[in-house]
């Protein structure tokens, strides 16, 4: 080993992985992953806590991870390995390839695959991913594609950015179709196991019974029976479990260029950016990936989202950087810990661990003695901390809304209550309230919320789509 490496893992051991231990611990955070790559193949990874708060067992860089929407970049690379072999081609349309789906909007007919890596197809998102009704059978993906070929388009093939899931659904259906056999199988044999994932897989009944990570849902956050972010339906945009030691393999594998899985001219055009998608990270979309900045430095990176799980996957070509952040729970602040992981390995010290929202303190008083208790801690932290009174931080959107997503109100109800004796003029409250109705199969209430989210904010798009799928409903 190098003297420069040698200093590099010198520094991860004593600077990153106290750090990464400190958040977990001031945060009040289940489990967390990390691997980093420096010197383009020296891979390290480290576990942090606990895989499920029920058993104590704990997060090993092996735990297999729900990846959410990292997924993609494995969907975009499947598929840029059937455009390297001639069966599938950038440009060409996407209903060529699908034929048989029930394409109900003219417009259909221009959308390319480009389009649909690159989140420019017009197909508009998923409103309700169906976590508590999970459909497992190899028909699902094909089943939901149908759905989406019958949607209208939200705007024009190719002319603006918006970002959908149901869009890489199709493309998950797309190589099931070319390659005859079903995606996970697919994904599986020509990208998993080529980039020496041995383990990682599209099929979460294939993650080894007790080694897996589980989401950690409301506040405090714990394991809630028959909670999981999994169905068929939605493989392609979210469903890859791996560990962060596997997920080095992927890093290192892009970082020269795709070896063993695309030529590097294929990988060079999956990763040229497409067009602008907003934000630092994720300031241009590539094809399956985006282009930002982190500390000033081009990045190449995914994030990823879903009930009980955040994830991050971070790449720097030009210095031979990766790093990969998983989290089991949707309060770990995912960004910063990638931040201070690259600031490590560029020789910097990182600054200090960002403190935790009031979340973190009021969650226990929450859960013993209930939303007045919770009210009165809460105006003590912020007497004695002025900072608890930042409605921008306080943790309460990131504690609740995956347990209304998973379709588990009771447990988002105290929270909820929280957060608007809290917030009564947050619209992100008002808008979260409003779907929890919806939920309930409440109509008239959610639309009562969200149209007070939309008197607070017009520019609350969730609250927007809110009202559209009520008043589309007979």
């Amino acid at each position: 080993m190098g003297g420069a490496a040698a200093a590099i893992e010198d520094r991860v051991e004593a600077l990153l992985w106290p750090f990464v231990q400190q958040v977990l611990d001031t945060w009040a955070l289940p489990g967390l992953a990390v691997c980093v790559v420096h010197d383009r193949d020296r891979v390290m990874a480290r576990g942090f806590g606990t895989r499920d708060r029920s058993t104590g067992e704990p997060v090993t860089p092996d735990t297999p991870f729900h990846l959410a929407s990292i997924s993609k970049s494995f969907v975009a690379t499947a598929v840029m390995q059937l455009v390297e072999a001639g069966e599938l081609d950038l440009g060409g349309a996407l209903t060529t390839y699908l034929p048989d789906l029930p394409w109900a909007d003219p417009r259909a007919g221009d959308i390319t695959l480009v389009d649909v890596l690159s989140h420019r197809s017009g197909i508009g998102d998923v409103s309700d991913y169906g976590w508590h009704q999970p459909e497992l059978d190899d028909g699902a993906l094909g089943r939901f594609a149908n759905q989406v070929a019958g949607w209208p388009l939200e705007r024009d093939p190719g002319s603006a950015y918006a970002y959908s899931n149901a869009a890489y659904e199709v493309l998950g259906h797309l190589l099931a179709v070319v390659s005859g056999r079903t995606f996970e199988d697919h994904l599986r044999d020509r990208v998993l196991r080529p980039a020496g994932m041995a383990t990682s897989t599209f099929l979460p009944a294939e993650v080894p019974q007790g080694l897996g990570a589980r989401p950690h849902l409301g506040l405090p956050s714990r394991v809630l029976d028959g909670a999981y972010p999994y169905t068929r339906q939605h493989a392609p945009s979210s469903s890859l479990h791996a560990g962060a030691a596997e997920l080095g393999t992927w890093m290192v594998a892009h970082l020269a260029g795709g070896a063993g899985l695309l030529s590097p001219q294929a990988h060079a055009a999956m990763w040229r950016p497409r067009g602008p998608s907003g934000g630092v990270w994720q300031a241009e979309t590539a094809l399956g990936w985006f282009w930002g900045t982190c500390r000033g430095l081009p990045v190449v990176n995914h994030s990823g989202s879903d009930p009980g799980f955040e994830t991050h996957l971070a790449l720097w070509p030009d210095l031979g950087l990766g790093v990969v952040v998983l989290a089991d729970s949707n309060t770990a602040p995912i960004m910063q810990l990638a931040e201070a992981a690259v600031d490590v390995l560029l020789g910097r010290t990182p600054p200090d661990p960002p403190p935790p929202p009031a979340a973190v303190p009021l969650g226990p008083v929450l859960h013993r003695y209930g939303v007045p208790a919770a009210v009165e801690a809460h105006r003590k932290l912020v007497a004695d901390d002025p900072r608890f009174a930042d409605a921008e931080h306080d943790g309460l959107e990131d504690a609740v809304w995956g347990a209304v997503e998973m379709h588990r109100t009771d447990v988002a109800r105290p929270v909820l209550d929280l957060w608007r004796r809290l917030r009564p003029g947050s619209a992100a409250m008002w808008s979260t309230s409003a779907w929890a109705h919806e939920v309930d199969g409440r109509p008239a209430d959610a639309v009562e919320h969200a149209r007070r989210a939309l008197g607070l904010d017009p520019d609350d798009g969730e609250a927007a789509a809110l009202l559209r799928r009520l008043s589309a409903d007979p």
